[in-house]
C-alpha cells in the first residue's frame, strides 16, 4: 500500500460573490508591519472596525455604508481592509479543534459594527515562524529572503494544520497567507463555515 499523500490548501475570501460585507479599519491607521509590532503581547485590537459594502463596478470596486441587498453580512471568514484573516467564532472554533499543538498560534479579538450590530471576530497570530519551506525548490528574488514561488516541505508541514509562508519584518505573526491541512478544510466545509474558498498549493 502506497503512502498518503495529504493534500494542502490555501485560504482565500470567496469569489463568487459580486457584492460582499467588508470591515473597515478607521482612516490613518497604521501600516500592517506597525500594527503587528504594537500589537505585541496585547490580545485586542486598539480600534474598531466597521462594515462597508464593497461591490464590483465598471472601474473596479464600489463602497458604500448601506449594508442593503446583501445576503449575508457576518460572514464566517470576513473581508477587511487590513488583508488579514478575521475568523468568526465559529470557524476559530473549527481551528482551534484542529490544531495539533504545534502552530503556536493565540488569537487577537477585534470588534466589528454594522447594521446595529457588534459582533467580535477573531485574528490568528503565530508565536514563531515555522520552518516550511522546500529551500531548494522555492524561488526567491535573487540575493534576498523576498519569495517569488513557495513550494513546501510535505515533512515539515504535515506537524502542522494551518502555517504561514516565512517572512521577514515579523509579517509572518499575522498574515493574510494562511494554508491548511485537508482535515481543517474538510471540516470548515462540513460547518458550511460562509465566506471561504480554497485553492490547491504546491507540495513536494
Amino acid at each position: 500500500m502506497g503512502k498518503q499523500i495529504m493534500n494542502h490548501y490555501y485560504l482565500i475570501s470567496s469569489k463568487e460573490q459580486r457584492q460582499v460585507a467588508s470591515a473597515f479599519a478607521p482612516q490613518r491607521t497604521k501600516l500592517n508591519h506597525e500594527l503587528i509590532q504594537d500589537l505585541n503581547g496585547v490580545s485586542k485590537m486598539p480600534f474598531e472596525l466597521y462594515l462597508v459594502k464593497l461591490s464590483v463596478g465598471k472601474n473596479g470596486l464600489i463602497e458604500s455604508d448601506d449594508l442593503t441587498g446583501l445576503n449575508e453580512i457576518w460572514l464566517d471568514y470576513l473581508p477587511n481592509s487590513l488583508a488579514w484573516p478575521f475568523f468568526s467564532d465559529k470557524l476559530k472554533d473549527v481551528v482551534d479543534k484542529s490544531l495539533t499543538g504545534k502552530e503556536g498560534i493565540d488569537w487577537i479579538t477585534a470588534k466589528v459594527n454594522g447594521n446595529g450590530e457588534q459582533k467580535e471576530y477573531y485574528i490568528p497570530r503565530f508565536e514563531k515562524m515555522l520552518d516550511v519551506l522546500d529551500m531548494e525548490k522555492t524561488m526567491f528574488v535573487e540575493n534576498t529572503d523576498a519569495i517569488i514561488r513557495p513550494f513546501f516541505s510535505l515533512l515539515k508541514i504535515n506537524h502542522f494544520a494551518i502555517f504561514h509562508i516565512p517572512q521577514s519584518h515579523d509579517l509572518w505573526k499575522i498574515t493574510s497567507g494562511l494554508y491548511i491541512n485537508e482535515v481543517l478544510k474538510k471540516a470548515i466545509q462540513k460547518e458550511k463555515l460562509t465566506g471561504v474558498s480554497f485553492e490547491k498549493t504546491r507540495v513536494i
